[in-house]
């Protein structure tokens, strides 16, 4: 039979080559991400991905922050260990390469997510305005996502190099898949793990930014990993260097797009849309890459004149690279399943236990979240009672502002002043107010700032600008008897919880204060990272602001001044 009567010499967009009466181009988790499984085993891992999904969904409801984190980051990882299982992984593949994978992806994983801590913390702290600072961000966030699709390709990739010649490329999806889950894995855990320590629950977030985050980080990440992953290692084993190549390019052509999502201003039923279109174009590519390579790529075991039980259709057939009766590639099973029937028809198709299946990930997920709320239980801080006397702070002795020099607007609008040389801050003076770098202790920045208000109230402008840069921040609390330039106005401390597929995890404070007068806003804004007062650490007396910036901020929120239209 030619190449052309038995399929192979087309990409057959109607058939898929690991699943009967699917077309290639159909959303379908199951038989993309398990191309082993035969069709009826699909089913207990569909339902064990749902339940993965509405595990985290229960948590996010409940706020229960420790088990959610787990869930997120363990519970595609752990389908995934089962399908490695009930494909016959432990089988086919040499344990050592199941294993060094393992440790590389887990090990680069965490070093990955350690080493740009501080680099991401940056990428957020932006200012409120100015196109500068968005170049730079942008330019993070395409760079760190598309290094680490790089990094989470390296295990697979050092296991090819030194793995044996005898390979099928469904043997590298499984190794390609499961090192970029361990690897996002670890790297999620790693710049999460700050959150443990703020308690098992996490009552100051909206239940919508939870599901977000159930939905991102529990679903569409790992997803989105998982095929591209699966897809550059399906690759390097079939050999074929222009399907590498543009396996490769598409990956981290995904990983780009995904980082330019994480810093865009979005809210989170925007970024969680998109994130969800970014998973369904890698999982689209997964299976037009091994639909190629599965129709092009021999069985080297099969003899037409011998009659074998297909494990998809389950009928009796000539023993073909493609099943006569659904067009399964014969590769789209285990080694062991079709030596097993090839040996003799009689070989019944072992089906996969839906209740196996869900013990399994119920027991590993329940380990797993009963594990993060015991961590998070140890390392939150009981909460600090303050006693005066004698912990009744400090009085408000500090170098008078008159003496540090004072910024013009350069329409005239206002004027504030600002730190001059010689201080912990590095300002830059822009037509519209001062950026002040703090490079001392905590590090952050304070911008002074003004803008026309166009007749929205101090609380619109602030709320806008928050909106803006920092669509998910949560708000801790208004200021009463907010000033600025002695000017009665709006304040507003809000929480910006930086998270995603290619940085640490991080907590920063956001301070917002505004006044309006003669229909012209000036605006004092101030982030950093998030640091508790307590007696011994901060003003001294008991302080929501929790931030080290806020024990400076407001002798300079107070020199501003209006331009007097009045005079």
């Amino acid at each position: 039979m030619s190449s052309r009567d038995d399929g192979r010499g087309r990409l057959r967009m109607g058939e898929y080559a690991a699943a009967p009466s699917e077309p290639v181009l159909r959303l379908s988790a199951a038989s993309s991400l398990f191309p082993r499984l035969p069709h009826r085993s699909r089913t207990p891992f569909r339902v064990a991905l749902a339940a993965v999904v509405v595990t985290a969904i229960g948590f996010a409801l409940l706020r229960w922050q420790a088990p959610l984190i787990m869930v997120c980051a363990l519970g595609v990882p752990l389908v995934f260990v089962l399908y490695l299982y009930e494909s016959d992984a432990h089988r086919d593949l040499p344990a050592r390469s199941l294993a060094l994978t393992t440790v590389l992806a887990i090990g680069i994983g965490v070093g990955w997510a350690r080493l740009i801590g501080v680099m991401f913390a940056d990428a957020y702290d932006i200012a409120l305005f100015g196109p500068e600072t968005d170049t730079h961000a942008y330019v993070l966030g395409v760079a760190i996502p598309t290094v680490s699709a790089v990094l989470m390709l390296v295990p697979v990739a050092v296991v090819r190099l030194i793995r044996q010649p005898d390979r099928e490329s469904l043997d590298g999806f499984a190794l390609g898949a499961w090192s970029a889950l361990a690897f996002t894995a670890a790297a999620t855990l790693t710049r999460m793990a700050p959150e443990f320590a703020t308690g098992i629950t996490a009552e100051g977030w909206p239940v919508s930014g939870l599901l977000t985050m159930a939905g991102i980080v529990g679903a569409a990440i790992p997803l989105t990993a998982a095929a591209v992953g699966g897809l550059v290692g399906a690759a390097l084993w079939s050999g074929r260097t222009r399907s590498i190549a543009v396996s490769v390019l598409v990956g981290l052509g995904i990983y780009a797009v995904s980082g330019l999502l994480e810093v865009s201003p979005l809210l989170h039923g925007q970024h969680f849309a998109l994130h969800v279109a970014i998973a369904v174009v890698a999982l689209l590519a997964l299976r037009l890459g091994l639909q190629q390579m599965l129709l092009h790529e021999p069985d080297d075991d099969a003899d037409p004149d011998r009659r074998v039980l297909c494990a998809h259709c389950e009928h009796v057939v000539a023993d073909t690279a493609l099943c006569p009766n659904c067009g399964v590639a014969s590769l789209a099973a285990s080694r062991a399943s079709r030596a097993a029937r090839r040996d003799t028809t009689a070989e019944p198709v072992r089906q996969t236990s839906l209740t196996r299946v869900l013990a399994v990930l119920g027991a590993g997920v329940g380990v797993a979240a009963a594990g993060g709320a015991a961590v998070a239980a140890v390392l939150t801080p009981p909460p600090v009672a303050y006693v005066c006397p004698p912990d009744c702070g400090r009085p408000p002795f500090g170098e008078q502002v008159e003496s540090n020099p004072r910024f013009v607007a350069s329409d005239g609008a206002f004027t504030v002043q600002y730190p001059g040389p010689g201080t912990a801050y590095e300002a830059t003076l822009n037509p519209d107010g001062v950026k002040l770098e703090f490079v001392g202790g905590d590090t952050g920045t304070l911008h002074l700032f003004g803008m026309p208000a166009h007749s929205q109230s101090p609380k619109q402008i602030a709320q806008d600008l928050i909106r803006e840069r920092f669509p998910e921040a949560v708000t801790d609390y208004e200021i009463p008897n907010a000033m600025v330039g002695y000017e009665p106005g709006y304040g507003v401390v809000v929480d910006e919880y930086p998270q995603g597929a290619s940085g640490t995890f991080s907590r920063l404070r956001l301070i917002v204060m505004v006044a309006v007068k003669y229909d012209y806003a000036l605006v004092a804004a101030a982030i950093g990272p998030y640091r508790e007062f307590t007696p011994d650490d901060g003003p001294g007396h008991p302080s929501a602001a929790n931030l080290q910036l806020a024990m400076d901020m407001g002798k300079y929120v107070n020199s501003f001044r209006w331009r007097d239209l009045d005079g």
